[in-house]
């Protein structure tokens, strides 16, 4: 009986502090910096001076896994540079044949998929993006993203007004407008660099709907970024991260490489 008495009295002690570490976690109250900013556009303003810090990046060693009924990778090289170029290789695994390359020059963009020997050429939106890339975002955006920002023109292409709050429970920024259905569009901001945290959408019932989050922080001066990124599209079955070897700033890129003109006897297909 001792025995039985004195299990349950550390059974019972071990979830009374289970119970305090859960209730201490759920009110935590983390204050704002005393230089808070209150103004949305101030912040928006400091979250694309942050971006101004870097010309080029080149992203390497990119593991692109998918996770759906069947888990896929990819390798893939990421270029960006400011303010809208990107170019993306990607290749299978094992393997340095590249098996598709999309470019964008910040005005149009084109993609050669190699299997099928097709050009494909548009506008860089993110409707036409999409159509390549599930990210939706446009190829601005993803530029944006891969160095730490927000994708700004997929929040402007919703119907506002912005607001701005400060998250006492994380301890960072959130800026936040109103979906054209109704829902929310979010994005948390850090508050000592205004680094992009993540992105998260949700419908009017709260459900999610879209989200961009990321982890494993590292400096890359003069720039911190994420070496791993996660895009959530439930609706769409969509999910998958980009996890990133090598990152390396402030690298020359010629605008050549943004560019990319359609290889003989492909087949050129212009979206609208």
């Amino acid at each position: 009986m001792v025995y039985w008495s004195r299990s349950l009295s550390r059974a019972l002690g071990l979830t009374v502090v289970l119970v305090l570490l859960t209730l201490t976690l759920g009110c935590r109250n983390i204050k704002p910096p005393d230089n808070e900013i209150k103004d949305p556009q101030i912040l928006m303003a400091a979250m694309s001076a942050r971006l101004e810090q870097v010309d080029t990046a080149r992203f390497k060693e990119v593991v692109f896994e998918y996770y759906g009924e069947e888990r896929i990778k990819l390798r893939q090289l990421i270029l960006v540079k400011a303010p809208a170029k990107l170019r993306v290789h990607t290749r299978m695994p094992g393997s340095d044949e590249v098996i598709n390359v999309l470019v964008s020059n910040g005005d149009t963009f084109s993609m050669h998929r190699r299997d099928t020997n097709e050009y494909i050429t548009g506008k860089p939106t993110r409707e036409n993006i999409n159509r390549l890339l599930p990210l939706d975002l446009s190829a601005h955006d993803v530029s944006r993203v891969m160095l730490g920002g927000a994708p700004l023109d997929r929040f402007a292409s919703e119907k506002g007004p912005v607001k701005l709050n400060w998250d006492k429970r994380k301890g960072h920024y959130v800026l936040s407008t109103q979906t054209h259905k109704g829902g929310e569009f979010r994005i948390r901001v850090r508050h000592t660099d205004f680094a992009v945290l993540g992105v998260a959408e949700v419908d009017e019932k709260g459900k999610d709907v879209y989200s961009y989050t990321t982890k494993s922080w590292e400096s890359h001066a003069p720039l911190s970024l994420p070496d791993w990124r996660r895009f959530e599209w439930p609706s769409e079955k969509i999910d998958f991260s980009v996890d990133v070897g090598e990152t390396q700033l402030g690298v020359n890129l010629d605008d050549a490489l943004f560019s990319l003109d359609p290889p003989a006897g492909s087949r050129v297909i212009v979206l609208d």
